[in-house]
């Protein structure tokens, strides 16, 4: 590969992660609803026609948007693993929640998608790495349950769970600042120690 085209094989891959940085900030602000690529092409610095030479459509950047979150979501769950199970499993909590308040982008658009169906989900061509993250919470759990202290769950079970616990929290509670996602510290500890409480009793061996 020449310098040239090596250079522009960066410019590329550079401008791709600046769309789905910016794509990130707007859906943070404006919803996945208020989310307009002109918008986050103006952002970026191109032209819109530009954009479509990274991404075919809205579709395509809000899936490339999810599939980059759940590579987060990945190596969150990675370094968890290095702790005892148990431990491992309820820091999971916070650290999502740490997670969605740094990124709000995420968790508006993983709000969003909720309710989709599975084949409409922008999850959809994110199987791979959905896999991946159950089978570390997999792994996660039965280190826990030869050491009796974790009840056997499924790891599908287990992150549906610790997902209402940590997501529905920041968009239901009535914030202080008036906005329709929490930023109110207090509250947001509130929710942290309530979360924790509920995931504890939840993995506790019966």
């Amino acid at each position: 590969m020449t310098s040239k085209s090596r250079k522009s094989g960066e410019g590329k891959r550079n401008t791709r992660e600046l769309i789905l940085e910016v794509a990130e900030r707007e859906i943070a602000v404006n919803g996945v609803e208020g989310f307009r690529l002109k918008d986050v092409a103006e952002q970026v610095g191109i032209q819109l026609p530009s954009l479509y030479a990274h991404f075919a459509g809205r579709k395509e950047l809000l899936e490339a948007l999810t599939n980059e979150f759940l590579g987060t979501l990945y190596a969150l769950y990675k370094e968890l693993s290095a702790l005892p199970p148990r431990e491992a499993l309820l820091a999971s909590a916070d650290r999502t929640i740490d997670l969605y308040l740094s990124k709000r982008g995420y968790a508006r658009l993983l709000l969003y998608d909720f309710p989709a169906p599975n084949k409409n989900s922008l999850m959809a061509n994110s199987e791979d790495k959905i896999i991946e993250i159950l089978n570390l919470i997999e792994e996660t759990i039965q280190r826990g349950v030869a050491q009796n202290t974790v009840r056997d769950i499924s790891a599908e079970l287990f992150l549906s769970f610790r997902l209402g616990l940590t997501l529905f929290p920041l968009f239901m509670r009535l914030d202080r600042n008036g906005g329709d996602m929490v930023t109110d510290q207090e509250i947001i500890h509130s929710i942290k120690r309530e979360s924790n409480f509920l995931l504890a009793h939840f993995i506790s061996v019966r």
